[in-house]
């Protein structure tokens, strides 16, 4: 466990590791699935949803705003499209925060609806800049389901773990 008062500074450090774990396992995914299906990792968002209820809103957003940016310049290239989504989607987890905290099952069904978000809202934005062309059935079956199914598998493996070392209590 991390004392509340030190969680954050720690938690830059710990983003952007697990912004380059994210993009590695990502990379490893695609790789091992000949790039047929294109899984995402999101421990990031695993780590947000843990740290919302123990730092600041202000805190948060200026982090993953931060994160975004460097994730756009390093993944991407197009300074935005990542942003925006990260940015969105960790307002998105302080709305339902009260909600999504309660139990474990719970924090399940919100992982998945938060990278369900951050993955339609990556894809739209890249759509709507003529950046990428992608149907919805593509998208779906070859995009969104890997990711969702990568991530819970994450979610299952790792949420206590992650839980125990960010609890302050």
């Amino acid at each position: 466990m991390i004392p509340k008062e030190k969680v954050k500074y720690f938690a830059p450090a710990l983003l952007f590791l697990l912004l380059l774990i994210d993009g590695q396992l990502t990379m490893g995914a695609e790789t091992l699935l000949d790039n047929a299906y294109y899984p995402s990792a999101h421990f990031l968002l695993l780590v947000y949803l843990l740290l919302i209820p123990n730092l600041s809103k202000r805190y948060v957003i200026i982090s993953s705003l931060i994160i975004g940016l460097i994730c756009d310049s390093y993944y991407l290239g197009v300074l935005g499209i990542y942003t925006v989504a990260l940015v969105s989607t960790v307002m998105l987890m302080y709305t339902f925060q009260g909600i999504v905290e309660t139990n474990i099952p719970t924090a399940f069904f919100g992982m998945v609806i938060f990278v369900t978000s951050y993955e339609l809202i990556a894809v739209a934005l890249q759509v709507i800049f003529h950046l990428s062309k992608v149907g919805p059935i593509i998208f779906v079956t070859r995009v969104l389901g890997p990711t969702l199914l990568f991530n819970m598998l994450i979610f299952v493996l790792f949420f206590y773990p992650l839980k125990r070392l960010l609890s302050t209590k």
